[in-house]
């Protein structure tokens, strides 16, 4: 089953200080949550999500087992931030096609 690349894991590692996301709790981090469960239908539907940033937070093993309810996200937050994700890398690829349109700079 697909999971978090290892560039998402250390972006969330480096964010969290290697301690655990539960409020109060200063444990070191065992492993990756999904907020938004990585099931196949969430893997078709939202696919930027699932395996992105936004999705992810390190807990502890007790937090893990205890908590992780606490930071799921519903599948309309799933959707917002699925176009969102959307958006940036329409963005992205219209801004590099627009660069490579007009080298340097320029403007027509």
């Amino acid at each position: 089953m697909e999971t978090f690349s290892n560039e998402v894991k250390q972006a969330i590692i480096f964010a969290q200080h290697d301690f655990c996301a539960m409020k109060d709790c200063f444990n070191q981090i065992h492993s990756i949550h999904h907020k938004l469960r990585n099931t196949e239908f969430n893997r078709k539907n939202f696919p930027l999500f699932i395996h992105s940033p936004f999705n992810a937070v390190r807990l502890c093993s007790k937090c893990h087992r205890d908590y992780s309810k606490h930071f799921e996200v519903t599948e309309f937050e799933a959707e917002m931030y699925e176009e969102f994700l959307n958006d940036l890398i329409l963005g992205a690829v219209a801004e590099e096609r627009a660069n490579q349109d007009c080298p340097n700079g320029e403007e027509n």
